[in-house]
């Protein structure tokens, strides 16, 4: 029973060293003046929206690893009513997600994208 007891203990120090290299390797190679990245991002929704809270959340989560910036256009390609309310209320939940018509994507993007 002492060598699996031993052999646990090696592993999850083995794990913790090789964490905290990690840390330190990433902090060295990755060192310098952080530089923030801008990006429109074109989401076309259809139907109820099925999958869009979660593509957005993703999308929340590579702003916040990457350090990016910009806006979400949620481009209304045959919202439903229910996708509609949906796609709303994402917009008002995220100040960086916005909804449009297809027409309308020209308003939102930097001259010259």
């Amino acid at each position: 029973m002492q060598i699996w007891q031993d052999g646990l203990v090696a592993l999850l120090a083995s794990v913790g060293l090789a964490s905290i290299m990690w840390t330190l390797v990433r902090a060295v190679l990755f060192a310098g003046p952080e530089v923030r990245r801008e990006l429109a991002v074109l989401l076309p929704v259809q139907g109820d929206g099925e999958q869009l809270e979660e593509q957005v959340r993703a999308l929340q989560a590579l702003r916040r690893e990457r350090g990016l910036t910009g806006r979400a256009l949620l481009v209304d390609c045959g919202l439903s009513e229910e996708g509609r309310k949906l796609a709303e209320a994402l917009a008002r939940e995220y100040r960086w997600v916005s909804v449009c018509a297809r027409a309308e994507v020209g308003k939102y993007l930097p001259d010259g994208a």
